[in-house]
């Protein structure tokens, strides 16, 4: 049976080595409270404000994960 909105699956996303769990925390709940708030900002589905949530965490990971490989953190 094919997934619907209603059945959502919780998403997780690991930190990543370079921060703690405290660190990551606090950083995917502002990252998850502006994605919620651009998405009533712009009128879009309340629903969608999850989905968008979970992509902007993962690519935030991903960027983070970028950073550690380069060997440095850019201060602009």
């Amino acid at each position: 049976m094919p997934q619907t909105a209603d059945q959502t699956t919780p998403v997780s996303v690991p930190p990543p080595d370079c921060l703690s769990r405290d660190q990551w925390a606090g950083l995917t709940l502002a990252v998850l409270s502006g994605a919620m708030e651009g998405v009533e900002r712009a009128g879009l589905p309340g629903a969608w404000s999850s989905d968008l949530g979970v992509a902007a965490v993962k690519g935030l990971r991903d960027r983070l994960d970028a950073l550690t490989a380069e060997g440095g953190t850019s201060d602009g």
